[in-house]
């Protein structure tokens, strides 16, 4: 469901049967400690032992990072970048590194070069100078018109002592950063930062329409399969910052390994930020350093890195200082802390999802979620299949074009370029299947409800009748509303086909927060005292990797459920293996699949099993 539903209650859970657990580490003076989960609240890590708070479902509207809760009696670790500089940081530590810059006024062949050593190495890039670029709006980007067109509204912004949210206007915001020291001072309770706030709508407009950054590294390109998900389904990820120096963000690796992007818009008394990065391969080597060393998980965000701790570490580290007019890009996976330096600086950023991303998170990001119990966020499962039909239908078209647009080169490039994507995409969709695929689908009970009901239309039509009870008429013609059937059974297997892939599951697992594409299991027993159950989905859920590690809730009587008919996905699988064979003659194209009878597993055309 879309909304946060209210279903955690302390009866809800049964202590799971014996599981891999992370050790929650213990507070110390430089980290923060993860948030205490009440009934209600976003748990970042499984329940302790004896707990039987599970975590929230979580909203998939917005793409963010951050969590609230109070933090008593917290002796945060005292960062602050009031005297550094990236050169001398990288001489005093042997593994830091300051990031290649590129500027954004080159031969765009150079950025082009510059951007795929970037894609390649997955080793952060900087694109620079581009306040200095003609097509930089110069008079958006500032706090003054930022003020005066949104100043009266209510943001919210975190106090960076407590980690506590706030509300206030951004014109009181603005008034109270500005009457602060740049950087901390002993005995202050108080430092503000505006995190995730929504993009204005002008600076949106230029980002997308004014063509001075790539076109491909936009929010929304064609690189970025998050753009085929549909309104309702969508996460936004292009999101603002602000805040004075000695404002930060965890250490952090952006979500289900999505390639980062930051752009500083402005900033007054020389703000800046400064940015600690890692490279795409060292991510595991990176969150064995956190666990072996610092006691910490990495996925939990809640760890400030100390410069020492970072110095100490077996990985190279990626340093600079972040100025207007900098576009700094994460690749996926890098772990990147951000601390800011001097007076207000205000940023934004977007992520996006490239295949890559989805094959790394499918392969290595989502299983660590599962352990570590935290929400999914963007929905993998569901972008990958969004994917596939988008792209089939797009490969449909180009392979039988309308007589007026004749064959060329570039059309058949198109085609093969179209093709090979979907290729790609169909092999991780194919692991999906295997994973969602039950021998027992077919009597399964569907989320989407009984197909007996579907195809079935109201259809309007005028009905005459004597109006004996009205006066002075004899006869009335009365607007009416007929139950039709559908006009065959094709019709109908049609009509149910088009729903089932509109919509979609926006339901996740009660216990560890991913997202739920296909099967899952529900109790209808273990839910908040009052709980309605007006559907499938109201109930306690649970995903079927948490199922088979023992978790249960606290009754231990689950139902598994499937969100569609099986068979649509694998009727849209095969039509788009259909048209691979068309699009790539001569080349080793994906079989069609087809559930084998009496047998517990899906096969290939020629008989082989898929996994």
């Amino acid at each position: 469901m879309e909304e946060q539903r209210e279903k955690l209650m302390h009866s809800g859970w049964s202590e799971p049967r014996p599981v891999s657990k992370p050790t929650r580490p213990s507070l110390s003076a430089s980290s923060q400690q993860p948030p205490s989960p009440s009934p209600l609240a976003l748990s970042v890590g499984p329940p302790l032992a004896g707990s039987s708070q599970p975590p929230q479902t979580p909203s998939h509207q917005r793409a963010s990072t951050s969590t609230s809760s109070p933090m008593p009696n917290l002796s945060l670790p005292h960062i602050t970048a009031k005297d550094w500089s990236a050169s001398s940081l990288c001489r005093e530590h042997t593994r830091f590194k300051e990031v290649r810059r590129v500027s954004a006024l080159s031969d765009p062949e150079i950025i082009a070069r510059a951007l795929g050593d970037y894609e390649e190495d997955g080793i952060p890039l900087i694109i620079e100078d581009w306040n200095k670029h003609p097509a930089w709006p110069q008079d958006i980007f500032s706090l003054e018109w930022l003020l005066k067109t949104a100043g009266h509204e209510n943001i919210n912004v975190r106090n960076m002592h407590d980690r506590q949210d706030q509300s206030m206007t951004l014109s009181e915001f603005v008034a109270i950063s500005r009457s602060q020291s740049n950087h901390a001072v002993a005995g202050e309770t108080q430092r503000l930062y505006w995190k995730d706030a929504d993009c204005p709508p002008a600076w949106r407009q230029w980002l997308l329409k004014s063509g001075a950054i790539p076109e491909h590294i936009l929010p929304g390109s064609t690189d970025d399969y998050l753009g085929y998900l549909s309104p309702s389904e969508a996460v936004e990820s292009l999101l603002c910052y602000m805040g004075i120096g000695d404002t930060y963000t965890a250490a952090h690796k952006d979500l289900c390994a999505s390639s980062g992007h930051n752009l500083m818009c402005f900033s007054e008394q020389d703000g800046s930020s400064f940015w600690f990065m890692t490279a795409a391969t060292d991510a595991p080597q990176v969150a064995r350093y956190f666990q072996a060393e610092l006691k910490q998980e990495l996925d939990w965000e809640t760890h400030v890195v100390t410069v020492e701790e970072l110095g100490k570490a077996p990985f190279d580290v990626y340093v600079t200082e972040q100025k207007v007019g900098d576009l700094i890009l994460v690749p996926p996976r890098s772990c990147h802390q951000v601390v800011n330096r001097g007076g207000l600086a205000m940023k934004t950023s977007w992520s996006r999802m490239t295949l890559d991303s989805l094959r790394t998170a499918l392969h290595c990001e989502l299983p660590i979620y599962r352990r570590v119990c935290r929400p999914e966020q963007y929905r993998v499962k569901t972008i990958l299949y969004k994917s596939v039909l988008h792209l089939t239908e797009e490969l449909q078209l180009a392979l039988n074009p309308a007589p007026a647009r004749a064959s060329t080169p570039e059309a058949s490039q198109g085609v093969t370029e179209r093709a090979r994507k979907l290729k790609a995409l169909l092999e991780l969709f194919d692991e999906v299947l295997c994973e969602e695929f039950s021998s027992r689908h077919e009597e399964l009970p569907h989320a989407l409800g009984n197909e007996d009901s579907l195809g079935w239309g109201l259809k309007p039509h005028l009905a005459v009748s004597t109006g004996a009870d009205v006066a002075g008429s004899g006869v009335e013609n009365k607007l009416m509303l007929t139950l039709s059937p559908p006009t065959n059974l094709h019709d109908r297997h049609a009509t149910d086909k088009a729903r089932e892939r509109r919509s979609s599951c926006n339901l996740a697992c009660d216990f560890c927060g991913a997202d739920l594409f296909q099967s899952f299991f529900e109790c209808k027993e273990c839910r908040p005292p009052g709980a309605s159950l007006s559907q499938i989905g109201d109930g306690l859920l649970m995903c079927p990797a948490c199922y088979v590690e023992g978790r249960l809730c606290r009754c231990g009587e689950m139902d598994p459920i499937q969100y569609r008919r099986f068979e649509v996905l694998l009727s849209d699988r095969n039509q788009a293996a259909r048209l691979l064979s068309r699009a790539l003659p001569g080349e080793a194209v994906v079989s069609e699949l087809r559930i084998q009878l009496h047998v517990n597993y899906i096969v290939t055309e020629t008989n082989s099993m898929t996994r």
